[in-house]
């Protein structure tokens, strides 16, 4: 009997004890957002953005802001604890933040480094560069929608697969990048601060900060900042960050909406979805130092406007004009962007080094190739493969005659 109730509470003592490390919610901090500034003379600025679970009222506090000098990031979490009575935490960090001017200088991947070593934080961390500090775009970020600060950060990172308009950024794409060292890295750009008076263009040649808006959170995310041994050394439009994702091996984007000159009638836009159901097909040759590349990019295009009423639809000669005229369109402009990334770069963002990895028999030949070095020579040939699937639900331009009652 005795020897029955000693293992009766030995078994309760095993169950009691899966508690002994558990913390309550209110004593902990969590950490939902991470910004990096660097400071010339003493090292850097690291500024946690920190959620208030508790939050209930409208006049309750969302998150709490705190910036603060330290050697490195995660030194300054014990440093924190001299404003922030609870223990913080990472494990619901949804992205870090890093200024364009720390983005650009020599020891950035390297401060970049701890953060892969933490084991509250998630390679999955999206990673963003803001034009002003980071320090001030956390603090000048207003979400309007949303009163919950992590669920801005979370959206806003998993718009890219629906637009193209920003790159999928996170820390793990980060650093395999650089590993491979064979490209650039694209990472999401973006901004607090519009420039006086915006920019004219279309509705994707534009970086952070020059799309003209009224109200609402100052914050634009749009375009990519590229990222090429470890360090920031220039920027993408959104246009051109769709051009990087269009043509790369993996399917990239499911759909954007883009516009086009009218083939007939110039001074009239025709407005289109594209969509990209799969990635292009590449096919590199590396017989020869300078590669030789052929892109075949499959597109399907839905019509979804018509400014000039001229009738694409049934009549299908004009139909063919419109396709080869976009077709055309598309092709200039990314023969146009793949010329800068070649000369200014001189090195590519669609990851083709998939592609010519292939062509090798071990790694160490790749390596001994140096293929980012051989891409600035490559002969590069583009087809836009291009299916017009249908012109929306009003099959015959309106008649502008008859609603006029002439």
């Amino acid at each position: 009997m005795k020897k029955s109730l000693l293992v009766i509470h030995i078994i309760v003592l095993v169950f009691m004890a899966g508690c002994w490390d558990r913390n309550e919610l209110d004593e902990l901090a969590y950490v939902i957002a991470i910004g990096i500034d660097a400071i010339e003379e003493d090292g850097f600025v690291v500024t946690y953005q920190i959620a208030n679970p508790e939050e209930a009222g409208e006049d309750d506090v969302a998150s709490e802001i705190i910036s603060i000098h330290a050697p490195d990031f995660l030194s300054a979490r014990d440093l924190v604890v001299a404003f922030v009575t609870r223990e913080v935490v990472f494990t619901h960090t949804k992205v870090l933040i890093v200024s364009e001017a720390f983005a650009r200088r020599d020891e950035f991947l390297n401060f970049m480094k701890p953060a892969i070593r933490e084991r509250q934080l998630s390679r999955k961390i999206n990673l963003i560069v803001s034009k002003e500090r980071a320090s001030d775009f956390i603090r000048n970020n207003k979400p309007t929608l949303e009163t919950r600060p992590h669920k801005f950060f979370e959206l806003m990172t998993d718009r890219w697969e629906n637009t193209g308009l920003v790159p999928d950024s996170t820390l793990h794409s980060l650093f395999h990048r650089m590993e491979e060292d064979s490209g650039v890295f694209l990472a999401t750009y973006s901004s607090t601060v519009q420039v006086e008076g915006g920019r004219e263009g279309k509705e994707d040649d534009h970086i952070p900060g020059e799309v003209n808006i009224q109200g609402g959170n100052p914050t634009q995310t749009i375009g990519s900042a590229v990222i090429k041994e470890g360090k920031m050394i220039a920027s993408l439009t959104g246009e051109e960050t769709r051009f990087s994702l269009l043509l790369r091996p993996e399917k990239g984007i499911e759909k954007m909406i883009a516009t086009y000159p009218d083939p007939l009638e110039e001074k009239y836009r025709i407005t289109a979805r594209l969509l990209a159901e799969e990635g292009s097909q590449v096919h590199v040759n590396t017989k020869n130092r300078a590669p030789t590349i052929h892109v075949k990019v499959p597109v399907k295009l839905e019509i979804l406007s018509i400014e000039s009423n001229i009738d694409y639809v049934e009549d299908l000669e004009k139909q063919h004009l419109l396709k080869n005229h976009i077709k055309t369109l598309i092709e200039d402009k990314l023969n146009t962007f793949i010329k800068r990334t070649q000369e200014e770069f001189r090195a590519e963002p669609f990851r083709w080094s998939l592609r010519a990895r292939r062509t090798f028999l071990t790694n160490k030949q790749f390596e001994e190739y140096r293929w980012m070095d051989n891409y600035s020579f490559a002969e590069i040939h583009i087809e836009v493969d291009i299916e017009l699937k249908e012109f929306g639900k009003q099959l015959a331009p309106t008649d502008m005659k008859q609603v006029k009652g002439d």
